[in-house]
């Protein structure tokens, strides 16, 4: 893939996880990177500036793009996704819990957005934004009400800001991840919401997918290889939300 040296990056949630690996994988290819999260990463990278970030606060926010302006004075590419997650019915989860869940995936993003947008239109050389959208998007999650409805709402947003910023040569995109092993489906599977055979019995390719495997499918959108995408969301997961059916009969698998 084409070089990312000379350029700024601003990844959410780049403590660990997903948020990390994308955050190693643009540094390594010659980005100076930003990494803004509400916790001290587990390992930091070298060459990345960390910043504590609550992205769900605006204050919080603009102070952290505040910090970039001093210390880079650009930005070409921003990548949100910070995210939690709350357990819960409709009707016993806390109006709180759902709001939490709420502004840090969707309002986040637009709160980023919202800084970087300004700023990558006054460089005039165009820009980069992607998204962490999920498979939750397009399906329901029993007891993930306000996690469906936040990575639905990312897409909704991405589609409308890829409106709103082409002309300034700004594309905006999404990645839609399935079970990927990250931090999020630890927690499911401690607490037993998820059940890791449950998920790969949903999965036609059979596994869960790494984290490198959704880092690429970013790394491709922030890149020249990408240059006449934008509004788009890209899933990877492995073949789940397009299966009519769930359990095929072995005459209907061609690997039988």
């Amino acid at each position: 893939m084409s070089s990312l040296s000379g350029k700024v990056a601003v990844v959410t949630g780049g403590a660990r996880g997903i948020g990390d690996g994308i955050v190693a994988r643009l540094a390594a290819d010659g980005a100076r990177v930003f990494a803004l999260d509400k916790s001290a990463p587990d390992q930091r990278r070298d060459g990345v500036a960390y910043l504590e970030t609550d992205v769900a606060n605006e204050a919080s926010v603009a102070e952290a793009f505040r910090t970039l302006d001093a210390e880079a004075g650009r930005l070409d590419i921003l990548v949100n996704n910070a995210g939690i997650q709350r357990v819960g019915l409709i009707g016993k989860l806390s109006f709180a819990d759902f709001n939490n869940v709420v502004a840090t995936h969707l309002g986040g993003m637009f709160l980023c957005a919202s800084e970087a947008v300004p700023r990558m239109v006054r460089q005039g050389e165009g820009g980069v934004i992607v998204s962490i959208a999920s498979t939750a998007g397009f399906v329901g999650l029993p007891g993930r009400g306000p996690y469906c409805a936040a990575k639905a709402g990312i897409m909704g947003l991405t589609r409308a800001l890829a409106l709103e910023v082409a002309p300034a040569r700004i594309r905006v995109n999404a990645v839609a991840p399935g079970f990927t092993r990250t931090k999020l489906v630890e927690q499911g599977l401690a607490d037993g919401s998820l059940r890791e055979d449950w998920m790969v019995a949903r999965v036609p390719m059979k596994r869960l997918a790494e984290v490198d495997e959704i880092v690429n499918a970013v790394r491709f959108l922030v890149g020249d290889e990408s240059a006449y995408m934008t509004g788009q969301s890209i899933v990877v997961d492995g073949g789940w939300i397009v299966q009519g059916i769930p359990e095929a009969p072995d005459w209907l698998q061609a690997a039988n």
